[in-house]
């Protein structure tokens, strides 16, 4: 499932899968290690738009929510599908 940083739970990790910004942004993040493909785990957040807090290999970085809210990340650990299953045994 893909959430925007912002959207993550504290504790959640996942993979960077797109990072939307423009070319400064885009740099500034590739230079603290935050590129599309790297782990990442989300540490914590502040209340009504701080900073967010994130693990990228052993190092935690706090990043703006503007910033933050443009990382779209895969969620480790989420099932990517729904299965049905009947368990009534009835036809």
């Amino acid at each position: 499932m893909k959430l925007s940083l912002v959207d993550m739970r504290t504790g959640e990790s996942g993979k960077i899968v797109e990072i939307y910004g423009g070319y400064n942004t885009i740099r500034r993040l590739d230079a603290m290690g935050i590129r599309e493909g790297v782990e990442i785990k989300k540490l914590s957040a502040q209340f009504m738009r701080g900073p967010v807090m994130i693990q990228v290999g052993n190092t935690q970085i706090g990043i703006g929510f503007g910033m933050a809210r443009r990382i779209l990340v895969e969620i480790e650990g989420k099932d990517k599908g729904v299965k049905l299953v009947n368990r009534e045994g009835g036809k």
